[in-house]
């Protein structure tokens, strides 16, 4: 191995060569030199530290002068004296350097959003009808926030609870409580990532470790349970209404409303993803998917047709434009416009009832499209029908061993019986037409009441 006094003027007049390299030590300095291949020149310092040989460049010739490099030579000779290993060091700061441009990359990919848009499409993978509605309110809700872009990982409870309380305070409770439980769902499969082989392997990569979701407080005001119910004059009109309206102008909205309850009190958001697959008028029945709860798939909720739903099964098949029932080829129709027109039928009963003029008891009175539900099922239980009959009917309840894994009975002959009792009520209070009242209250007099 060549000696060389390491001089610019030395090195310079060192050619490159053509492949390789060669070592030059320096004649004054042990353990100084210099390493030449063909397209560059290094300086380096040289020692056995902890038994085996560590060589460490200083810098490349023409970056740093000869002198620079011998006196870095010195320093760096000192420190491999100590037992420090230079190479180690450069690889540990390396290391570090490349970790902190993964986790700036990761804070840019792995943020919150992008989290609440694995969770749609797990969910959507899943077949969860909610992936929508999750969707919906992660775009209103979370996408539009200032902690958006913030890595998931980092968001805290005191972030997450401004997200939802900035829907509180708009005064959508219910709205921030369904936002919440989307939120803590998401954190809960990114958390539980590495030991649930279902949740999709790229929720690894957002490194949540904890829920802060979790830590927010719950919404009581949002979990009142609901007891309005039509009464029979109500319920009466309304489907009297439902009936006129449908012979004047049909509308896909109040058709679904109306089969709805005459089937029992269905879920809207059930009835709207009804298919022509699933209606089968040889056997007079139609099949709903009701994906409620933790089940991994949907339950086949197949219900006996009476003959004024079978009547109205077929002015919708007639009136049908896609292969969904109820919308057309571009969508299906949606809950929020069942939901507004249904409203307005309802609205229409209590004005045709007298009930309008009442501020202070329409006050009390706000009936909506989901009390049919409800009412239904109270109908129901005051017509004699079992609580486990209307379990059958309505889809709810059925979770406990008993229905899971040993009752098999379809309960067809028993359904049939309650839905065609449920629909002569129906005709009887839609043909009754009650008299309005005609008792008025004075707006001077509402305090007194």
């Amino acid at each position: 191995m060549p000696t060389i006094h390491l001089t610019a003027e030395a090195v310079n007049k060192l050619p490159l060569l053509e492949a390789g390299q060669e070592l030059y030590r320096d004649t004054k300095l042990q353990g100084f030199g210099l390493r030449i291949g063909s397209t560059s020149k290094a300086y380096f310092a040289e020692k056995r530290v902890d038994g085996r040989t560590v060589r460490a460049t200083l810098g490349m010739h023409g970056q740093i002068t000869a002198d620079q490099a011998r006196k870095a030579a010195v320093i760096a000779l000192g420190k491999m004296t100590n037992g420090d290993d230079l190479n180690a060091e450069k690889r540990e700061k390396a290391r570090k350097l490349k970790s902190e441009k993964s986790e700036k990359r990761a804070a840019a990919e792995y943020t919150l959003e992008k989290l609440c848009d694995w969770y749609v499409t797990h969910q959507e993978g899943k077949g969860k009808t909610s992936a929508r509605d999750a969707k919906n309110l992660f775009k209103n809700h979370v996408k539009t926030s200032e902690f958006a872009s913030l890595p998931a990982r980092s968001l805290t409870a005191k972030q997450a609870t401004a997200i939802i309380r900035a829907v509180v305070e708009k005064g959508h409770a219910r709205t921030a409580a369904k936002l919440r439980a989307y939120l803590r769902a998401a954190y809960a499969l990114a958390q539980g990532a590495e030991t649930n082989p279902e949740a999709p392997a790229a929720l690894l990569h957002f490194g949540v470790e904890t829920n802060p979701v979790a830590s927010t407080g719950a919404l009581s005001s949002a979990n009142n349970t609901r007891d309005m119910v039509l009464t029979q004059d109500e319920l009466g009109e309304c489907m009297r209404l439902l009936a006129e309206r449908r012979e004047k102008q049909y509308d896909d909205a109040l058709a679904a409303f109306e089969l709805s309850i005459l089937l029992g009190g269905q879920r809207i958001a059930q009835v709207l993803r009804l298919t022509l697959a699933d209606v089968d008028q040889n056997a007079g029945t139609i099949t709903l998917f009701d994906p409620k709860g933790r089940r991994k798939t949907a339950r086949r909720h197949v219900l006996p047709l009476t003959n004024t739903a079978k009547k109205l099964v077929e002015v919708i098949l007639e009136k049908r434009r896609a292969d969904w029932l109820f919308g057309d080829k571009s969508a299906q129709t949606v809950p929020d416009t069942v939901a507004r027109k249904g409203s307005e039928v309802l609205r229409q009963a209590q004005e045709n009832l007298g009930e309008a003029d009442l501020d202070l008891f329409a006050a009390t009175r706000d009936i909506q499209v989901r009390d049919l539900r409800r009412t239904a099922e109270t109908v129901f239980a005051a017509m004699g029908i079992s609580k486990d009959l209307r379990a059958q009917i309505q889809s709810h309840g059925l979770g406990g061993v008993q229905d899971r894994h040993y009752d098999r009975h379809d309960y067809m002959g028993e359904k049939l019986r309650a839905l065609e009792a449920w629909a002569t009520q129906l005709q009887a209070l839609a043909e009754r037409k009650p008299a309005p009242t005609n008792v008025r209250l004075l707006r001077g007099a509402k305090a007194a009441v």
